[in-house]
């Protein structure tokens, strides 16, 4: 029987003290170990606004998107300041999201 692997959850704060107008003060990871993939994430701005994108939304024209960054996970968050968060956390916010792909706008 195999097991499910478990996914982690983590949030990050903009690096500088001031976050740049249009950019999230925290943005929350969803990443896979396994796949070495960021699976989903979520921006949240100082205005309220909450952003969200997974591989699900980046493929659903079609395209393939095996994560949501561009490089291994070491790579991309080898010195970031990252807190681990719980699933709990994460989802709360997921759901309160609208979608927002990056890579693939349509």
């Amino acid at each position: 029987m195999e097991v499910p692997e478990q996914l982690q959850y983590f949030r990050g704060r903009w690096p500088d003290e001031v976050v740049p107008e249009g950019e999230a003060e925290w943005s929350l990871y969803e990443i896979s170990r396994m796949q070495d993939a960021v699976l989903r994430t979520v921006d949240l701005y100082s205005d309220g606004r909450v952003t969200r994108n997974s591989i699900e939304i980046e493929q659903r024209h079609g395209d393939d998107c095996p994560s949501l960054i561009d490089t291994s996970l070491d790579d991309g968050f080898g010195d970031a300041d990252l807190i681990a968060i719980d699933r709990d956390e994460f989802e709360q916010h997921w759901k309160r999201g609208t979608d927002e792909p990056f890579w693939f706008v349509r």
